[in-house]
């Protein structure tokens, strides 16, 4: 209604209320003017429409309410603090798989996963002061239910708490968001991180993290584990008779061979091309591992029948025991045993690894002790690799690679001797001369480059290491935003406390930081949320066959996605020809880095006139880099690099015999300093 008070119009709200009964809405009448004193003409009438619909929709906010409600394309129930379900919405039916008959009145504990630990178990005591809630409204985040036919679903649970005016809950509004297909596509990258995609067979990450738990078991019980790597017999000539996919059906009958005949507690698994790997968890003696061996040649000598033709296989075994060792010690082992078994140029042989030194052994420690003065001895060099943005290959920085320049041994690449520095605790030592080296290098380069290096854990949750990138900065002038720490998927996974606080003091400064071997395992995922991740490098292992191989293709996409999702750089490795980067250029693949842009090359000769004095290597208190080596503005005047034409030479000494492999310990090498 509306009261006039001489000239001035007043518009009045008169409620008219009456108690409904069970089921009937509550009517309530709202009375105002339909335009401003002020108001004429069209205006008038279109702000009279408004205020007419503004009328209709607060008499019936009730029906808007259950209209939104009904209509959610997500799961919603009315819940009482109780925990049982009064009203819900059809899509709440669908995703559970029951009707609403079946849902109100029931408690939300229907719907939880039978296999889950009972939300009341890890239900938090309230404090004083708040308001009671069934436990299954405390959980908020993602969950697992279970449907009506018995299928799991995940969602994300969310609420909101409705009071009653004196301030105490009345009920619950719960919003579940099915979220399964995201979960399983996050667990369809981890199983493919840990699975060989060929055989099915567990891959050499799986392998790394299930010996090191094997190795601390066997410490804790005085029990031994036993390592048996097996090397198919003249695999090349078979296929090459049998072609690439007769190959490789073969190797996944031999798979299937070796996953039937181990014991449950143990574990085959494929190596590399045509090797396979069995670990043997709690093994008695040495006789018991040369049984298991035995029986997995037998097994290996029944004929396989591929594309209608018999074939015959052998195989040569290396044999070790060990307890108190560390994974890659005992792995190495394994691989002297079959190198002998190889060697001695039989087929079906098995060789046990012995404790004796052989000529090897002997040859490793001399490495070692020689080690230990390369780098007083200024036999230490940076190898730079250049990492270029995909859509004109223009240059954006480098990656700092270590290389020893052997006295006796030439040009040793990083896998010939990081292995020796990690036993030898010369890793951390290694690693400071790399980062003083490289932040030298890269301040006499053009502005808009950094220079990426990588960091070993060890190094990393070493007291004091925030300050050795500080000192490192301030020694050679290089801008913070300029530097780019690597790290291991497995250093974020198993990070301390301390490192992550070190790892904070860097990133803080200015420094950024960028996830090696990115998509190898689930710890590299859960690491994103761990450290302040500023870049992400897919493991070349991948982006080889992502044009080949469809399975790996959609991984590598998926990692992309992931990437961009969270708002991070992401560097693709290890590419070697233009049909990969063109594939990533076009599935958003932003930096690239490998063989086709550059292979790793020392810095240019200096002009004798410019030469600095030389470097302390032992205090590192010089401010230059060893005479041989210059800042890489000379060698990036045309920032647009080139592959390799056959043949040229790399700058990277003499040829390898395995240019595959040098690739490999470059992009593939140990934990640390590369």
């Amino acid at each position: 209604m509306t009261e006039r008070d001489g000239a001035n119009t007043c518009p009045t709200l008169r409620f008219h209320r009456r108690r409904p009964s069970m089921g009937q809405a509550v009517h309530v009448t709202l009375s105002a003017p339909e335009t401003p004193p002020s108001a004429s003409g069209p205006l008038r009438a279109v702000t009279g429409r408004r205020l007419r619909a503004a009328d209709l929709l607060l008499a019936d906010r009730g029906q808007l309410f259950r209209a939104l409600f009904l209509a959610a394309p997500i799961g919603k129930a009315v819940v009482d603090t109780d925990g049982r379900m009064l009203v819900v919405n059809p899509a709440l039916c669908t995703l559970t798989g029951r009707n609403s008959e079946d849902l109100v009145g029931r408690h939300l504990d229907l719907l939880s996963h039978p296999d889950d630990v009972p939300v009341e178990d890890l239900a938090i005591e309230s404090a004083p002061g708040r308001p009671l809630i069934d436990p299954q409204l405390e959980v908020v985040g993602e969950r697992r239910l279970q449907r009506a036919d018995g299928e799991t679903v995940w969602v994300h649970q969310s609420r909101e708490i409705v009071h009653r005016t004196t301030g105490e809950p009345q009920f619950v509004l719960l919003s579940l968001v099915d979220v399964t297909d995201a979960r399983r596509a996050e667990d369809d990258l981890v199983r493919r991180a840990f699975i060989d995609a060929l055989t099915g067979l567990p891959n050499r990450r799986a392998l790394t993290e299930r010996l090191q738990h094997a190795l601390a078991v066997s410490r804790r019980r005085g029990t031994t584990v036993g390592v048996l790597h097996l090397d198919v017999d003249r695999f090349t000539a078979v296929n090459d008779s049998l072609g690439h996919e007769g190959g490789d059906e073969l190797l996944c009958q031999v798979a299937d061979r070796l996953r039937w005949s181990t014991r449950v507690e143990d574990m085959a698994v494929r190596f590399g091309a045509d090797e396979f790997l069995v670990l043997a968890e709690e093994v008695e003696d040495v006789d018991a591992l040369r049984t298991l061996a035995d029986r997995l040649l037998g097994v290996l000598d029944e004929p396989f029948h591929v594309r209608d033709r018999e074939i015959t296989l052998s195989a040569s075994v290396g044999v070790t025991l060990g307890t108190d060792l560390a994974p890659e010690a005992l792995l190495r082992q394994a691989h002297s045993a079959l190198a002998r078994a190889k060697a001695s140029g039989g087929r079906g042989r098995i060789e046990v690894h012995d404790e004796a030194l052989t000529d090897d052994d002997v040859d490793q420690l001399q490495l070692e002790t020689d080690l230990r003065r390369a780098v007083d001895s200024d036999e230490l060099r940076l190898f730079y690799q250049p990492i270029v943005a995909l859509s004109d290959e223009h240059l954006l920085g480098y990656e700092a690679l270590i290389r020893w320049q052997h006295p006796t041994r030439g040009l040793l690449p990083p896998g010939a001797f990081l292995s020796a520095a990690e036993d030898n605790r010369l890793t951390s030592k290694l690693g400071k001369w790399v980062l003083y080296q490289a932040c030298r290098d890269a301040s006499g380069w053009d502005d808009d480059l950094r220079v990426h290096v990588n960091i070993s854990a060890r190094h990393l949750a070493e007291p004091g290491f925030s300050d050795l990138v500080a000192d490192a900065l301030a020694d050679s002038g290089l801008p913070a935003h300029r530097l780019e720490l690597e790290i291991t998927e497995s250093t974020a996974l198993f990070a301390a406390e301390a490192t992550l606080q070190s790892v904070s003091a860097v990133t803080e400064s200015g420094v950024t930081l960028a996830l090696d071997d990115f998509g190898t395992g689930y710890s590299a995922i859960s690491a994103l949320h761990r450290l302040p991740i500023h870049t992400l490098k897919i493991d070349r292992s991948f982006v080889a066959d992502v044009v080949a191989e469809p399975a790996t293709a959609a991984l590598v996409q998926g990692l992309l996605q992931l990437g961009a999702g969270m708002g991070l750089q992401v560097i693709a490795e290890g590419i070697e020809d233009g049909e990969q980067a063109r594939w990533l250029r076009e599935h958003g693949c932003a930096m690239a880095q490998g063989y086709a842009f550059g292979r790793p090359a020392p810095l240019p000769a200096r002009q004798l006139e410019d030469l600095p004095a030389p470097v302390d290597l032992g205090e590192l208190d010089a401010r230059e880099a060893p005479a041989d080596l210059t800042p890489v503005t000379e060698l990036v005047a045309d920032a647009r690099l080139r592959p390799l034409t056959p043949g040229e030479d790399d700058g990277d000494g003499p040829t390898a015999p395995d240019d595959a492999a040098e690739q490999e310990s470059d992009i593939q090498g140990p934990d640390g300093p590369r």
